[in-house]
Formats: structure tokens, C-alpha cells, sequence
């Protein structure tokens, strides 16, 4: 499915084409669900809650707007599910969904969670709209799945970008979770590199909750490179930092990507020289729509967005948008206008 890009280095922007509800027959219900599902506990929480706080605030402005369907007053429901960052957790909580009936859902988070859940929503016909950055979602999505963010095939040119043109570095080793989000990342920026002319020397893959680097740190030290790009998340960024610091390859630049960008790790001490990041998710900051949300997203949460609170946001009000468009909730009919529509995207 076609989904317009802007894309700026090392801040990536893809505008999804969005999607929506279950068929409910020729009815207007009174009340439409909206399922959430993301991981609310565990390392990838911040992030999580951060998308469900910007599914609420849609949510709450359009009900006290008088929402209507084809001219039926309407209550929009969140019904958010946590799924712990684990594709067994993901895949029993994306059945409650379907069983629930909820008419579209946001999630999830990691590309390797929503790998596992697009099969469950597509036979349960349940619109699946995401944040994930794997490329290869919406593929197998056939038709269902609905990326919000920029894939990661943009990141991979971000990252090469940068580390061509800007670090101007000749030699990368590369590290990486071994899931749907890192595998493809590697490939990717592999290459984009060596096709800008450029050696990967290393390219390692690791368990995604492997803490331990001492063998990959080795090897850097061995033959060092010019800089590292780490397609991990905080949990393990930071004891690598520690280890690159203890075998003195501190000043070793960094690239890192969008699942780094918490909270965690921008307060965290500070054990290597520089670290750049690229992001599928622009800033609010960065759109016109930007500081009218920030202002609300504050007044409601105390706090400013974490990761892509907005892209959420808006995904509420396009999925809005295109029920009023087409005076339905049938889900094939969604499906189909969703593909066309210019929503109503208040930020992004």
C-alpha cells in the first residue's frame, strides 16, 4: 500500500496511510473500541504508555466534540492491553482484542511482537495499525497492517547517510538484535554502506536480552572501527557503553536508532564520547501542528512526550475521519478508503 515519506537524516518520517474497525453490520453502534496494545511493564513501558497517553487525549477530545456517525452520536472506548514486550503475551492479549470487537488496533510497539499479532488481527478482521518499523510488516499484513512511522529501510539510509557523509568514516561493525527489527536493519545498512564504498568489518547479531559483550568488545579492540552502529535498545546499549569505556573505545562514535530514544538512556551516565541517533519519529516540535499538542499532551500528562505520543494521536483522528467519510464501520469498507483518504492528521 502506497504511504507518502519525507524523510531528513536522522530524523525519518513516514505518514502511514491509516485504519480502522471490524464490520459491525449495517448499524451504527453507540459505542466503537479502540484497541491499544503495547507493552505497559517491562524495559519498552515508557514507550508504550506514551502511545496509549496519545490514543486517550484524541479520544477525550473527540467525545466531548459531539463525535457522530452518519449523523448517530457515537462514544469512542479505549481498551488497552499490555503485551509485555512478548510475542506469547502479545498473541494471547491480540485474541482478546478480536473477541472484544474492538473496531481497530494501535499496536504494537516492537517489529518482532507485531510480526506475531498480524495473523490474529488479519483472520479476525480486525484493522492493525502500528508503530513498528520493519519493512516487511505491512507486506505480510496483506492489506490490514498500517505502518504510522518510517520503516526501517529509511533508518538504514539515515544511518548510512550519516556515517558517509557526516562521521565520514570507511570502516563500520555493526551489532544487532537478532529479530524482525534488527535483522533487516543490518541488512540494510550494509548495504547502503558498502555501496557508498565503505567496509563492514563486523556485523554481529546477539540475543535480544543479552547483556554481555565481552567477545564483540574484543574484536572491536582487535581491529577498530571508525564507528559502531547499535540496532539495540537501552537495556543493552548501556552495559555496552560500560564495556566500550573499560577497554578504553570510549571515543568510538555511536549510531544508534529509534528504540534508543527513551527517557533512560538520554539520563543515563554518560560512558562513551558521542552517540547519535536516528528516529522513524519526528518531534512534535518539528510539525506546525506541534506546539498546540505539546500544550495539551502537558496539561494532561505533566510531562512531554516520550516517543510518538502524536503519531498515535492522529491515528485516532484519521481512523474518526474516514468512519464520518465513508458512514460505516465496516471494516472492508475502512480498509478500502483508508487507502485514499486525506485524514484529518492534526500534528503530523
Amino acid at each position: 500500500m502506497p504511504i507518502p515519506r519525507c524523510f531528513r537524516p536522522l530524523a525519518v518520517l513516514a505518514l502511514a496511510s491509516l485504519s480502522l474497525l471490524a464490520g459491525c453490520g449495517p448499524g451504527i453502534p453507540s459505542i466503537i473500541k479502540i484497541g491499544v496494545a503495547q507493552p505497559l511493564s517491562g524495559p519498552s513501558a515508557e514507550r508504550g504508555q506514551d502511545l496509549l497517553n496519545g490514543v486517550k487525549l484524541a479520544v477525550k477530545e473527540l467525545n466531548a466534540s459531539g463525535y457522530k456517525i452518519a449523523g448517530q452520536p457515537v462514544t469512542i472506548e479505549v481498551v488497552a492491553v499490555d503485551d509485555k514486550a512478548d510475542a506469547a503475551t502479545a498473541k494471547q492479549v491480540a485474541q482478546q482484542l478480536v473477541d472484544q470487537k474492538v473496531t481497530a488496533v494501535i499496536g504494537h510497539l516492537n517489529s518482532d511482537i507485531t510480526e506475531a499479532t498480524i495473523p490474529i488481527y488479519k483472520q479476525g478482521n480486525v484493522p492493525q495499525l502500528f508503530t513498528s518499523s520493519a519493512a516487511e510488516l505491512t507486506r505480510l499484513g496483506d492489506g490490514n497492517a498500517f505502518r504510522l512511522v518510517a520503516s526501517d529501510s529509511l533508518q538504514a539510509q539515515a544511518v548510512a547517510s550519516y556515517i558517509t557523509g557526516t562521521l565520514k568514516a570507511g570502516r563500520v561493525a555493526i551489532i544487532y538484535e537478532d529479530t524482525a527489527f534488527g535483522a533487516p536493519l543490518n541488512k540494510d545498512v550494509s548495504a547502503a554502506v558498502s555501496k557508498q564504498g565503505r567496509t563492514v568489518q563486523l556485523s554481529e547479531a546477539v540475543d535480544k536480552k543479552r547483556t554481555d559483550f565481552a567477545d564483540f568488545v574484543a574484536k572491536l579492540k582487535a581491529a577498530p572501527p571508525d564507528v559502531l552502529v547499535a540496532a539495540m535498545r537501552d537495556h543493552q546499549l548501556l552495559p555496552l557503553f560500560a564495556q566500550l569505556q573499560a577497554a578504553q573505545l570510549a571515543d568510538l562514535p555511536v549510531v544508534a536508532t529509534s528504540v534508543a530514544k527513551t527517557r533512560k538512556l538520554a539520563t543515563a551516565p554518560v560512558d562513551v564520547k558521542s552517540i547519535f541517533l536516528t528516529s522513524s519519529a519526528l518531534t512534535p516540535r518539528e510539525f506546525v501542528g506541534g506546539p498546540a499538542f505539546l500544550t495539551k499532551f502537558r496539561a494532561a500528562y505533566n510531562a512531554d512526550p516520550v516517543w510518538a505520543a502524536h503519531y498515535a494521536y492522529d491515528a485516532v483522528y484519521v481512523l474518526a475521519d474516514t468512519l464520518r467519510a465513508i458512514d460505516s464501520v465496516d471494516a472492508k469498507l475502512l480498509r478500502d478508503k483508508l487507502r485514499t483518504i486525506d485524514g484529518n492528521a492534526p500534528v503530523t
